[in-house]
């Protein structure tokens, strides 16, 4: 017989009674009882339970028993199919933020040039991330977690804390790609975290660096101190290039006679081959004795083997120059803005000298010149002003 409330009320205590296609109804009480579902799969009787009475209805009760028949159908058992989501949530309920974050680490650590990045993830996320985003499984981490991870450092320490949203932004998209997520990228900046915070003024206005019109007299100081620590930065404001592609570069890419660099694609931050024009000053820099070796990289390290590190330069900066509050990779902003301000120079072409994509990919589509000739022009004019005070 189909089962009804009025019915329910009347049925005996301690007995079975099916409401049909398998659903059966065990009152234990007048107040509480038992739904369960009967079916046979490969030739077994089987029984599982599906619900408490009153809190599931016979209408919610029809349905899960549809439900579990549907599976039979499909040939799943939909009890075996109930201990593996079990185990499954059980597995949800253990997973955590740092457990998904190390397994991205390790997934994609070999695509990174420097095997220190690695260290440097991990090192981040557990002293800012994990103490916070491990309070609660994976799958259940909210945009107030992550507000809870940044807004302690997110003005007094605006380098770090945007590093931080990015690299949080990374996880929960991989863990959103495997399916440990259900929904949008909650750490992502453009979606959700621009929402909460501003995005701080030393991002807003790139790396802090050193004003054109200091620049000359910088680097006539910098050709009084001859060290492989001074001759990489002094190549590296001429070239304009970022801090690893000249601690990497080999011997291999220049063509002293074409003057010209070509730093391969693997090297580059936009994964394409990128030419620099040599002006005559960087060829009389690098026709310095001790450059002329035949050691691997061009601007060694602390052994013949290596290169020099990319904190090297850095330190060098800081450690001499700590009043003057200027990085070296903003180096690149001076040149940019002494390329508008001093030059009618094509933007495109200071881009260009920049390794910076076109901004657009329609833009992208029909310009397919990189004017390296025009900005051979360009980085000639660029060493004579840097140079201008020696």
């Amino acid at each position: 017989m189909r089962l009804n409330n009025f019915k329910i009320k009347s049925l005996p205590l301690n007995k079975k009674f099916s409401d049909g296609l398998g659903l059966n109804l065990t009152l234990k009480t007048r107040n509480y009882g038992k739904w369960t579902y009967r079916y046979t799969f490969d030739g077994i009787a089987k029984e599982m339970a599906i619900g408490s009475y009153p809190e599931v209805s016979i209408v919610d009760a029809r349905n899960l028993a549809l439900e579990k028949r549907t599976l039979k159908i499909n040939g799943v058992d939909p009890i075996e199919e109930k201990h593996t989501f079990k185990k499954q949530e059980q597995k949800k309920a253990k997973r955590r933020f740092s457990n998904v974050a190390i397994d991205y680490i390790d997934d994609v650590k070999s695509t990174w040039k420097n095997p220190k990045h690695a260290q440097q993830w991990y090192n981040t996320l557990r002293d800012y991330a994990f103490p916070i985003l491990d309070e609660v499984p994976f799958h259940k981490i909210t945009t107030e977690h992550i507000r809870r991870v940044l807004k302690p450092i997110w003005n007094t320490k605006s380098e770090t804390a945007f590093r931080v949203q990015q690299r949080i932004s990374r996880v929960m998209g991989y863990g959103i790609s495997l399916g440990y997520y259900v929904g949008s990228n909650i750490a992502d900046w453009k979606t959700s975290i621009s929402f909460i915070f501003k995005r701080p003024y030393r991002f807003q206005n790139n790396f802090p660096s050193l004003h054109y019109k200091k620049l000359p007299v910088f680097y006539a100081e910098l050709c009084k101190m001859d060290t492989i620590t001074t001759r990489a930065l002094r190549f590296l404001i001429l070239t304009v290039a970022r801090t690893s592609e000249v601690t990497l570069l080999k011997s291999d890419e220049l063509d002293l006679d074409q003057k010209t660099w070509t730093i391969p694609e693997i090297r580059m931050k936009a994964k394409k081959e990128h030419k620099v024009p040599l002006s005559y000053e960087v060829i009389k820099l690098l026709g310095i004795p001790h450059n002329l070796h035949n050691y691997k990289y061009v601007f060694t390290g602390s052994s013949p083997d290596k290169h020099l590190s990319n904190n090297a330069m850095g330190k060098f900066v800081r450690d001499h120059y700590r009043h003057m509050k200027f990085t070296v990779h903003g180096f690149r902003s001076t040149f940019r803005v002494w390329a508008a301000e001093t030059g009618n120079y094509d933007q495109n072409m200071v881009e260009f000298a920049l390794a910076h994509q076109l901004p657009t990919r329609s833009q992208a589509a029909y310009f397919r010149s990189d004017l390296f000739e025009k900005r051979k022009i360009l980085m000639e004019d660029w060493a004579n002003f840097v140079t201008s005070k020696i």
